[in-house]
């Protein structure tokens, strides 16, 4: 980091002004370590009002009273470029005017205490004479700067100290802390700095130099953090790339086999209607001969009975030609609207799976963005901070490393604020994509797997609400105690991402059970029996809620009014909580109140709702069934379409406890029972039951979560703190026709 001369490590541009692209005159130095000439600031000032961003890093700096004057003056900059001048009249074998003699002669040697440049003749009178002994200290022999050997520590001995800030005619003695470290002379003291505290400008050097030098190296440890962090971009970026060719091209295999056999099995079709037509016309030709031996022989007796026969025969010939036919062209029309969806949905695919890499991409591009300008930020200081250091000038350390720190204090927070949240990215998945198969689901035997959920050990804990959101993760929500509900964040392998106790509203009898629904990729909505309502946000743990005490107060009824369940409308937004009372209330993302909607008066109480397909199915446990309502916004009241088939397994009675839907659209129900639980699968609209399975007897709570292998279906348990998971397998129609 060291530079033992000026221009060895540090780069021309460093000298450069970035907005006239050349050596700096009058520099003035920002508060974010930035430095622009005088009157290249002033444009850049014009019209501002307060503060104004810095060209280069785009910080926020707060503009002095008296604006442009009021940035300091970058001495120390001011002090390298004077040396750099030196320089290039050395190399360039300038001729100049001597301050001693007036003579216009190569020059050899500059006093800092004349301020010009001398002769031999001149030199050698300032190193011998007693009438300028006090310039010696100053004087530089130009050798010295030809041999490259000049460092910034010698040259700022050269130099005279600076001159009082108030008192220019004299030397300044001290350093006023109190003033930002201004030089000042022993009038001062009782002047207008009595009573500063005032220090030998050594020990204020001492002093800055030690802050800096541990700032430098804290800052150091952040960019090595920063440097991983950017890499691990790098290989984040490539793993999706990879993900998402190889997940294109596997649909697009899966697409072009399942319309391979689509197509073949239409032209089967074609082919059996070819041949049983023949079959029928052959057999119609046979039956003709006949009749007309028959004929023969009996022409005149049975000619109208003849004419009846072959008008019968020809006419359910004809019926029967065109009932196969209808039956072959609907079944090759099914296929084809088939292959339609499948084509809709591949196009579909693509689709998300663009825009999700597109997504990821955008937000590895800002982070990397971010990790850029820190670097940049640090690069900077750390090239400033260097000169300085290496300057070995009490007043210099004194007049800069104030400014250097306090620049180095915000860079350190924004790293560590920022580089905290970011210091891990989320898994790559593409977890929301649409189900290719469109057919048939088939739910797994037995149990694949077991979650462990790493949730909480309260005594009072009982579990109500599972969901799973866009981006991967499971939230489980629920009863703490009677004071207190829960949401809880756990990855797929049952770890614990976030836990978070919530207060039940004050003064509420009711218990605090708390169920949830997925909002959005990472926000969940949830309900609290307690009649409050709310939105999570899974990342940061954020939390929103509103009372609805009032709105169910306001209709008019004997039974319980208590909140019971919640479902989500994703597309508009909309949060729809179902209760007790045969009403539902409607939110949208913010808990704004948007209105509510009678249900039909055969719907009693409401254990579960499912926002699906456009169509309200709820779980209604008095009547011990589900049923299916149109969510016709217009209309106060919703309108009842059908019930959905209820189950005959084993003569029980069976109470529907808890709804969700697949990737597929088709709909699971679990159903309790005195010590037994089973699951239900219906068809994608709900009005054909297709498959019944037993369960964990402690089933509660069920939804579905993507993962690599697929679709899963997940069961929460209500005390012991458990996840089973069943397999979804998907079915093409291709496999079933």
């Amino acid at each position: 980091m060291a530079c033992p001369s000026p221009w060895k490590d540090i780069a021309d541009t460093f000298f450069e002004c970035s907005i006239c692209l050349d050596l700096f005159k009058e520099p003035k130095l920002l508060p974010c370590l930035h430095r622009f000439c005088k009157q290249c600031l002033e444009p850049i000032l014009e019209g501002q009002v307060g503060t104004f961003e810095c060209p280069l890093c785009k910080d926020i700096c707060k503009i002095p009273n008296n604006r442009i004057d009021g940035f300091k003056t970058d001495f120390h900059m001011k002090s390298m470029l004077q040396f750099i001048q030196l320089q290039k009249t050395i190399e360039n074998e300038e001729e100049r005017e001597c301050v001693g003699c007036e003579e216009k002669l190569k020059v050899t040697a500059y006093c800092f205490k004349c301020k010009d440049f001398l002769c031999e003749k001149c030199y050698r009178f300032h190193l011998t004479n007693k009438m300028v002994a006090d310039h010696r200290e100053n004087v530089l022999a130009l050798k010295d700067v030809e041999g490259k050997s000049l460092t910034l520590e010698k040259l700022a001995s050269l130099k005279e100290a600076p001159r009082c800030h108030t008192h220019p005619e004299h030397m300044a003695q001290l350093c006023c802390c109190t003033c930002g470290n201004l030089p000042v002379c022993l009038t001062c003291t009782y002047g207008k700095h009595k009573g500063h505290d005032l220090q030998d400008v050594a020990n204020v050097s001492k002093e800055e130099r030690e802050k800096l030098q541990k700032e430098l190296k804290e800052l150091v440890k952040r960019k090595e953090n920063v440097t991983r962090l950017t890499d691990k971009i790098n290989k984040v970026n490539a793993e999706l790339t990879s993900i998402v060719a190889d997940t294109k091209r596997k649909w697009k295999t899966q697409y072009e086999d399942r319309t391979r056999k689509l197509k073949n099995k239409k032209e089967k079709e074609k082919k059996e209607f070819n041949r049983f037509k023949a079959v029928l016309e052959e057999r119609s030709k046979k039956k003709l001969k006949e009749l007309e031996s028959e004929m023969e022989e009996k022409i005149r007796k049975i000619r109208e009975d003849y004419d009846r026969m072959i008008k019968i025969n020809t006419r359910e010939s004809k019926e029967k030609e065109e009932t196969k036919r209808n039956e072959m062209e609907n079944r090759v029309l099914k296929i084809d609207e088939t292959m339609n969806k499948l084509d809709a949905v591949m196009n579909e695919r693509n689709k998300t799976i663009e825009e999700q890499q597109q997504r990821k991409l955008r937000e590895t591009q800002n982070l990397s963005d971010l990790c850029n300008q820190w670097v940049n930020k640090f690069e900077n200081m750390s090239t400033i901070a260097s000169s300085v250091l290496e300057s070995h000038n009490h007043w210099t350390d004194a007049q800069c490393i104030p400014d250097i720190r306090a620049a180095s204090e915000p860079l350190v927070e924004d790293i560590m604020k920022d580089f905290t949240g970011k210091e891990s990215l989320s898994d790559i998945t593409i977890d929301d994509l649409p189900m290719l198969c469109l057919d048939k689901v088939d739910i797994s035997d037995n149990v694949e797997t077991v979650l462990d959920v790493d949730v909480t050990k309260a005594d009072g804990f009982h579990l109500n609400g599972i969901t799973s959101t866009g981006s991967g993760y499971i939230v489980v929500s629920g009863c703490l105690s009677r004071e207190h509900s829960f949401t809880t964040v756990i990855n797929r392998q049952g770890r614990q991402i976030r836990h978070d106790k919530i207060d039940k509203v004050k003064g509420s009898s009711l218990y605090p059970n708390r169920h949830c629904a997925a909002l959005s990729r990472d926000k969940i909505a949830s309900v609290c029996e307690s009649n409050q309502v709310g939105v999570y946000n899974i990342h940061d743990g954020s939390f929103t809620q509103n009372d609805i005490t009032s709105l169910l107060d306001n209709i008019k009824t004997m039974k319980a009014k208590v909140a019971t369940c919640i479902t989500t409308d994703p597309k508009r937004g909309h949060i729809i909580v179902g209760t007790f009372i045969g009403s539902l209330f409607i939110f949208d993302e913010e808990l704004k109140f948007i209105r509510a909607l009678k249900l039909p008066e055969v719907i009693k109480c409401s254990r579960d709702i499912l926002y699906h397909e456009g169509v309200l199915l709820i779980c209604d446990i008095d009547r011990k069934c589900t049923c299916a309502v149109a969510m016709d916004t217009s209309k106060k009241e919703a309108e009842l379409l059908y019930e959905l088939p209820k189950p005959g397994f084993g003569g029980n009675i069976w109470y529907p406890w808890s709804i969700c839907a697949d990737r597929a659209g088709f709909v699971y129900i679990l159903w309790h029972s005195t010590g037994k639980r089973i699951i239900t699968q219906y068809s994608q609209d709900g009005q054909q039951l297709l498959t019944t399975k037993r369960t964990k007897d402690t089933a509660e709570c069920m939804t579905t979560l993507m993962t690599e292998e697929g679709e899963k279906l997940l069961v929460a348990t209500y005390h012991s703190r458990k996840i089973f998971s069943y397999g979804l397998v998907s079915i093409s129609q291709c496999s079933l026709l």
